[in-house]
């Protein structure tokens, strides 16, 4: 087996709040949006790894932290048996003349004062590129190398002194893909690069893409939130959840037998185009992704899973633990409000009873018996009384998850997925977390 081209361990990066020299006099604690939480991964020499997740999930910041454009928290990135986050001044240029990127937007990532042979120039006047012409001046040499790249991804030598604004938004991309090979990389970063296209165009781009790799023996880290885009050109998948890697394997397994709950849900929202599937329900996950500025203790998945494990002693099907476990995150954020509830159920604020069924009615979406039922109205009798702590920490000790109590990774199977459903395997592993300590509110 050959040795990875890109090795990620444990990478980190957070962005800090309260953070100014301020804040440190008067006294406030400082606080950190974690944007990307201890990831690992490795790239083989010739291969395409696609990141795929939700917006917002890290996947950008993760593009941009290891070829240090954003400098990292934590963790180490190897690029070719080196370290890129100890390279110095002069080691970091050569760094960038063996990677580059390719950006999301078109429309922002090309400079409209610069024309587009001066654009795709550029990295060739920083780098010094040729030391020796031959025959011509630098200025020529670069010149005819711009025009053979613009005619490389599908256009023409004329257009070098045409500005941004004048080529559509597959045109651009195609630009900035230019611009990515000038310098003659091993491997690129593709943030989003069709996502701004419309479809016929992306299968344009995206065949190109798949050429030049050929051709040039390029490695891609492609990121996505389009799972039939990954799907297309992606050797292995990468599925990222809130800053962490829940899923990972080989991209036609992965699409076929998903493992990780969040895998599924991204799966099954794929719009199919069978005329079996017409009319097709898709049950969307519940809740809203938490903030990564206090993300959920232990999987951090947890708070919207259709399949979080319930205490072993608790005899309660997933659809009323959920509606629970609902109720118990709203409470630990602040989004359950008594004097609502008081105000619809009784205005004068004596019948307790009264004050749970409202309760019940808007914020637990099942129907409750047994000892279940007598644990949630005790709780919301704690809430009635204005005791917010002691409603949460009765739900808590009864309803406490082991998904909460330890923080899953993915493991070291060709397959894995950080999800307690499969502790006891390879395919996890088990962090120990401070997940005793409640989730707090968003600032």
């Amino acid at each position: 087996m050959t040795e990875p081209l890109l090795e990620v361990r444990d990478l980190q990066k957070y962005y800090f709040e309260r953070d100014t020299f301020i804040d440190t006099l008067l006294g406030r604690e400082r606080q950190s949006v974690k944007a990307v939480d201890g990831i690992s991964f490795e790239i083989e020499p010739g291969e395409t790894l696609g990141l795929v997740g939700e917006s917002g999930c890290g996947k950008s910041t993760t593009g941009e932290t290891l070829l240090r454009l954003r400098e990292a928290t934590g963790g180490s990135v190897r690029f070719d048996g080196q370290d890129v986050f100890e390279m110095d001044s002069e080691e970091l240029k050569a760094f960038r003349k063996d990677v580059q990127i390719v950006f999301q937007d078109p429309f922002s990532s090309l400079d409209p004062r610069m024309t587009i042979g001066d654009i795709i120039v550029e990295p060739l006047k920083i780098h010094d590129i040729p030391e020796d012409p031959g025959d011509q001046s630098k200025r020529e040499w670069r010149r005819t190398k711009a025009g053979e790249l613009l005619k490389r991804v599908g256009l023409s030598a004329t257009q070098l002194d045409r500005y941004p604004h004048e080529f559509s938004g597959g045109q651009r991309q195609r630009i900035g893909i230019a611009r990515a090979l000038a310098l003659e990389p091993d491997f690129i970063v593709l943030d989003e690069p069709v996502s701004a296209l419309d479809v016929s165009v992306q299968a344009q781009v995206l065949n190109l893409l798949g050429d030049l790799q050929e051709e040039f023996g390029l490695t891609y880290l492609f990121i996505a939130h389009d799972l039939s885009v990954v799907r297309h050109i992606c050797d292995r998948v990468a599925v990222m959840y809130l800053g962490n890697i829940v899923e990972f394997g080989p991209t036609d397994e992965l699409f076929e037998s998903p493992k990780h709950p969040y895998t599924k849900a991204l799966l099954e929202s794929v719009p199919r185009p069978s005329t079996s599937e017409h009319g097709r329900r898709v049950d969307a996950l519940s809740g809203d992704v938490p903030s990564p500025r206090n993300p959920p203790s232990g999987c951090r998945f947890r708070t919207r899973c259709p399949q979080v494990i319930p205490p072993s002693d608790l005899d309660i099907d997933q659809e009323t633990y959920r509606a629970v476990m609902d109720l118990r995150d709203a409470l630990v954020v602040g989004d359950v409000n008594p004097d609502h509830i008081w105000d619809a159920a009784d205005p004068e604020r004596v019948d307790e009873e009264a004050f749970i069924d409202e309760a019940r009615s808007r914020h637990v979406d099942a129907e409750l018996r047994g000892e279940v039922a007598g644990v949630v109205d005790t709780a919301l009798g704690y809430l009635a009384e204005g005791d917010d702590a002691r409603a949460e920490e009765t739900l808590r000790n009864r309803f406490e998850s082991p998904c909460e109590t330890r923080r899953p990774g993915v493991g070291d199977a060709t397959h894995p997925a950080a999800c307690h459903l499969y502790e006891g395997s390879d395919e996890v592993t088990v962090i120990e977390t401070n997940a005793s300590e409640p989730l707090e509110a968003d600032d």
